[in-house]
């Protein structure tokens, strides 16, 4: 079974967190505090199995013994005594003192992204959501959304918080933030479409539009014209608008470019039209 949109972000950015150990540690803070509380002790982290291998990997190179076992990465060491947990602490102080950088929040993000978040399938919809059970790891996030400026709503959802943003830029910055660049190009390709399709759904509901509102402005016309010439009182009108007015009484089905071409000499589309509108004033003055 092909992976979903979201799992392949996940698989994406967890490759590209080994490059040097600060943004691995970075990352794993990330996802061990989005689901533990930061009182606490987490044992267990709950994962996608695709991501689970990677992960592995990441904490063993932190010193740190673990396992995967039904759907869940479970740790096998004491993290409050490694080296990954001095810098949990360090990214703790950055947030509460408001000096947490760019690619401290990018890499943070990340780790949480792998525990906690999901993003839509870009075909379908435009959002990107955390979802924690404890109130100060929403907290964390959110702060590191705002480092990023990516601007988010927070809600509780009973026993959990809930952190989302739909924005098409904001979804696409995010991805590329966090280390996805070919789910950002996936993204970008997908809305790109999607945006074409849309502006010719309403360019075709406008042209519709237009005709159907022509069409009927026509016929109503078309109804006074007969009405003048079928009344007698056609006398009335000056020699122009007589010849207007009988091209348009045999040739019903003609454009006004083609009725304008009967006349005598010839005039524009616009000529004809301004014939058959005074024709039509003329009819309505008699009503």
């Amino acid at each position: 079974m092909e992976d979903s949109f979201s799992v392949r972000v996940k698989l994406e950015t967890a490759t590209k967190a080994v490059k040097k150990p600060v943004q691995r540690q970075t990352a794993l803070c990330g996802l061990f505090l989005s689901q533990s509380s930061v009182r606490g002790s987490a044992k267990e982290i709950k994962i996608p199995e695709r991501l689970s291998e990677l992960v592995l990997r990441l904490f063993e190179a932190e010193n740190i013994g673990c396992c995967y076992k039904h759907g869940k990465v479970i740790l096998e060491k004491d993290i409050y005594s490694s080296a990954l947990w001095e810098r949990c602490e360090e990214l703790l102080s950055g947030f509460a003192n408001g000096d947490m950088s760019v690619e401290d929040a990018r890499r943070f993000l990340r780790g949480a992204f792998w525990g906690c978040g999901y993003c839509s399938d870009p075909g379908k919809s435009y959002r990107i959501e955390f979802v924690v059970r404890e109130p100060e790891n929403a907290t964390l996030i959110s702060a590191a959304l705002n480092v990023l400026s990516i601007k988010h709503v927070r809600v509780q959802r009973k026993d959990s918080y809930a952190l989302y943003f739909k924005n098409g830029d904001d979804v696409s910055d995010f991805l590329s933030y966090i280390g996805s660049p070919s789910a950002m190009m996936e993204f970008e390709n997908i809305r790109a479409g999607k945006d074409v399709n849309s502006k010719v759904v309403r360019a075709v509901n406008c042209d519709e539009g237009n005709t159907k509102r022509q069409a009927e402005a026509a016929a109503q016309r078309n109804e006074l014209i007969t009405k003048v010439m079928e009344s007698g009182m056609a006398g009335k009108l000056s020699p122009e608008l007589r010849e207007a007015a009988k091209a348009h009484m045999e040739n019903p089905g003609a454009s006004l470019a083609e009725l304008g071409a009967m006349m005598d000499p010839p005039i524009g589309k616009s000529g004809m039209r301004h014939r058959l509108d005074k024709i039509a004033e003329f009819a309505k003055s008699l009503q």
